[in-house]
């Protein structure tokens, strides 16, 4: 009885699967094809539409159908659904095993199928280490005869993608069920590695909210609540982070787990399923030719269209309508379909037209659901087709791109480079983990280097050797190209690392002693310094250079510790008997005068010294010189209280990072006010309100005018900045943009790329910086480099002490591109501007101070902000 229930299952699933594969033939045959299947249970090799030519299936193997209930495509999948199916696949098929590499913010797993013959299966890990070998100086030796490819599939980045991770299931089924020649040879010349999904907080958000508002009948109309999802999209993650662009700042565990097992592997191709609009069609790489990343080998586009290829021929078949070389590009290099073309590989984006819900009209009538899933499962087979035909190029491919890495490095004069980071042991450590998980290795110096006039301080230095086998990759994190044979871009234009962690950077033209340098590892480091409490002690100064200085101001604070902040640099005896100095933003703990405090004050501290903080005994409060520790210039700090606008119009990226920072990095409850509800917020009882980006309801404009008249801090960010400055009427107007000479007529089609050179998709520039000023306490340089993505600009205040951060008057660009006219605008304008109202204050950030989660040199302005609002105020 269980056998013919299965039976009349896949009937169920071959019927469904016709209409999304045959087009209209299907229909004329599927009762034929039911009855061939329900009539021969004896025949499992028995051909159906549903499948390629020839295949069957193994009816000991549960459907989808079976699993769920219903059809793929029918409704939404939820994430737990999708875990639980693929889970039990991993069970009843012997060709695949299942992990979990992570967990998300919000605990649902991340899981990674690996899926082959059971030949491969028994020597996985030779395959292993045979692939790893392929990126080391000697893989000319590795045999390459009999090797199977490794290919990545990965679906549903962005959450709202629906028919990506609603088709994982589908092909995770095919290809533990289905038997055949064609399906053999995929098992036994190919390791599949399949993520069904990478993103399963923003798609578990998704689906609940189209299961939520979908009916009975299914609406076809793009107003309906199913096709219009709520604030915050699932697109993003649980922090309302666009992974997708994650895979080069690796700020979550998503790409974090990813990383651990992606460069045990290094796949040879990686393919990366997404959706776009409605009245789109379906795309596949490459993308526009002249928008491809300059490091990037021609042979690795030459393999993408040899894919291609293959995919033309599988949507032809199915008479489904796509197109290539337009839209997207293949510049920055820390997406899911360009991260593996600096790594060997070949990565493939596809783009399928979204139906959103169940079915939504579009320009050619009505755009299904399960339609999008079978165009996402045909580009799946067709990759598999193309990496088993192509297994041996690709194998070849990648031994070729990681032996010419290695010459190529060789032949470069700098040999190695150093990064320093000005006090800030904490932002060297990230920078290095950072670096070991693209599987670059760092080392720290036994001694102080000097080289040529500069001198490298080993407790803040960190080498990174050229001549390593991720060469290309390591130029693209130190790239700052400004000039490029292509203005327009998809995405930004710049990611410079060094520039986001705050880093200097010295090429060294001469081999070092490499034996004697210390290789960075992963594990959790902390410091040999230690800390002992003691009676004689009046108190404890933190320097607060490091980036644990915020994390243990905060602690200190939520532990009702009183804290003091020195306004000026002073020098004092320390507890030894020696002279040290402190600049601005030293935090003083008087102890003595705390004594009910004394178990938290020991406790934090010993935690902060082991984290890297430099905190300091003092047994007198006369300094040597500058203020004494009793003077006004040592401030009283209050704990902050921070809410944050959240809801319609403002933009989820840079709140997501404003709650991501303050919460998972520096351990502060943030209140998410959402905007329907603001009016009726009781503002009294914050410090500081955060508007971060996007734009704002002119009925939120008098509550927040009141909050800043009444003492509070509001920290406004990027380009709502500016808005926010034309509503307060602060500021010296900029110079006029240049006049521009009258023209008759243009060529149509080159108007959206002319509109996109205007503007600034993502670039780094210079600023000048005033280490006095409270927003920069515990900066040591004189410039600071910020990230831009918009061309709107701040007015400089009228009172030059408001005035913090400023673009550079003279080379304001330092990596990415922006047009001569946008360049000149920049001189003269603001980057942050402190506009006081009443007995509050406005700070004005015209960059994103957060971007992406990795921009470390800014966040530490914006953290300033919430500790020191109320300090700066000249």
């Amino acid at each position: 009885m269980r056998q013919l229930i299965r039976l009349f299952s896949y009937s169920i699933v071959v019927l469904i699967l016709q209409s999304w594969f045959c087009g209209s033939s299907t229909h004329a045959n599927s009762e034929k094809n039911q009855s061939a299947v329900l009539s021969d249970s004896s025949s499992e090799e028995s051909p159906t539409s549903m499948w390629p030519e020839g295949v069957a299936v193994d009816p000991s193997i549960t459907t989808p159908r079976e699993f769920f209930g219903f059809d793929i495509g029918e409704r939404h999948l939820s994430h737990s659904q999708v875990a639980s199916y693929v889970r039990l696949l991993a069970q009843e098929s012997p060709r695949i095993s299942i992990e979990q590499y992570a967990a998300t913010h919000g605990g649902r797993p991340l899981l990674l199928l690996t899926i082959t013959s059971e030949g491969n299966r028994q020597r996985l890990d030779e395959i292993q280490q045979m692939h790893r070998r392929l990126t080391k100086a000697n893989a000319d030796r590795v045999d390459l005869g009999e090797l199977p490819a490794v290919i990545n599939m990965g679906y549903g980045v962005h959450g709202d993608e629906a028919s990506a991770t609603n088709c994982a299931p589908l092909v995770a089924f095919y290809l533990a069920a289905a038997k055949g020649a064609e399906v053999d040879a995929w098992l036994e010349r190919c390791v599949i590695l399949l993520d069904p999904s990478l993103n399963p907080d923003g798609f578990n958000r998704f689906a609940n909210w189209v299961n939520r508002y979908r009916g009975r009948v299914a609406n076809p109309d793009s107003q309906d609540a199913e096709h219009n999802q709520m604030w915050p999209a699932g697109r993003v993650n649980y922090y309302w982070f666009d992974l997708n662009r994650d895979w080069l700042p690796l700020v979550h565990p998503e790409s974090r787990g990813r990383m651990v097992w992606y460069h045990k592997w290094k796949p040879n191709v990686v393919l990366d399923f997404h959706e776009m609009g409605t009245n789109s069609t379906f795309f596949f790489q490459p993308g526009i030719p002249q928008r491809t990343n300059p490091l990037t080998p021609a042979r690795n586009q030459q393999l993408t269209r040899d894919f291609g290829a293959f995919h033309a021929k599988a949507l032809d078949q199915r008479g489904s309508l796509y197109f290539t070389q337009e839209r997207f590009d293949d510049f920055y290099m820390g997406k899911g379909s360009t991260y593996p073309d600096l790594h060997g590989s070949v990565g493939i984006l596809f783009e399928q037209a979204s139906s959103r819900g169940v079915v939504q009209n579009n320009q050619d009538g009505l755009l299904r659901f399960h339609e999008t899933v079978a165009n996402q499962f045909t580009a799946s087979l067709s990759s598999l087709r193309a990496t088993t035909a192509m297994r041996d190029k690709l194998n070849n491919y990648k031994k070729t791109f990681y032996l010419n890495a290695l010459k190529q490095a060789k032949s470069q004069p700098v040999k190695a480079y150093v990064f320093e980071s000005q006090g800030n042991r904490s932002r060297l450590l990230e920078f290095a983990t950072l670096l070991k998980r693209h599987d670059i290795q760092s080392y720290f110096l036994p001694a102080d280097l000097t080289y040529g006039d500069q001198e490298f301080s080993a407790d803040f230095s960190l080498v990174v050797p050229t001549a390593q086998p991720e060469f290309r990759f390591l130029q693209s994190l130190l790239m700052r190209r400004t000039n490029f044979k292509e203005n327009v871009f998809y995405d930004v234009s710049s990611w410079t690392l060094p520039l986001a962690y705050g880093l200097s950077q010295r090429g060294v033209k001469q081999d070092l002693d490499w034996d004697s340098l210390v290789p960075f590892k992963t594990q959790k480091t902390t410091s040999p310094e230690s800390l002992e409490m003691s009676e004689d002690h009046l108190g404890y100064l933190v320097d607060f250079k490091d980036d644990v200085g915020p994390w243990i101001l905060n602690k200190l604070l939520l532990a009702n510790v009183k804290v003091r902040v020195a306004k000026k640099p002073f020098t004092v005896k320390n507890g030894k008997g020696d002279l040290s100095d402190f600049s601005y933003g030293t935090l003083a703990i008087i102890s003595k005068n705390q004594k009910s405090r004394h178990a938290a004050i020991d406790r934090l501290l010993k935690e902060a010294v082991k984290r890297g903080a430099m905190v300091t005994p003092v047994t007198t409060g006369l300094s040597v010189k500058g203020p004494d520790l009793g003077s006004a210039n040592f401030e009283v700090l209050q704990p902050p209280k921070v809410a944050l606008l959240v809801g319609k119009g403002t933009s989820f990226y840079s709140a997501g990072s404003v709650w991501h920072l303050l919460d998972t990095q520096i351990g502060m409850p943030v209140t998410l006010l959402k905007s329907p509800d603001f009016s009726s917020a009781r503002l009294e009882e914050y410090s500081t309100l955060v508007l971060a980006g996007g734009s704002l309801a002119n009925e939120h404009w008098p509550k927040i005018e009141s909050f800043a008249k009444n003492g509070g801090t509001v920290m406004v960010l990027g380009s709502l900045a500016v808005s926010v400055q034309a509503k307060l009427g602060a500021g010296v107007p900029l110079p006029p943009k240049p006049s521009v000479t009258p023209v008759i007529q243009k060529r149509f089609d080159s108007a959206t790329t002319e509109k996109a050179l205007k503007l600034i998709s993502g670039a780094i520039f210079k600023t000048t910086i005033d280490p006095s000023h409270p927003l920069l306490f515990g900066f040591q340089d004189q410039s600071l480099a910020v990230f831009r993505n918009h061309a709107k600009f701040l007015e400089p205040s009228e009172n030059p002490y408001c005035n913090p951060v400023i673009y550079d008057a003279d080379s304001p660009l330092m990596a990415g591109y922006c047009s001569a006219e946008n360049i000149e605008r920049f001189k003269g304008a603001a980057s942050v501007v402190v506009s006081p109202m009443g007995n509050g204050r406005f700070i004005l950030m015209a960059d994103d101070p957060n971007f992406r989660g990795f921009w470390k040199a800014t966040s530490r302005v914006f953290l300033n902000g919430i500790f020191f609002g109320g300090l700066v105020d000249p």
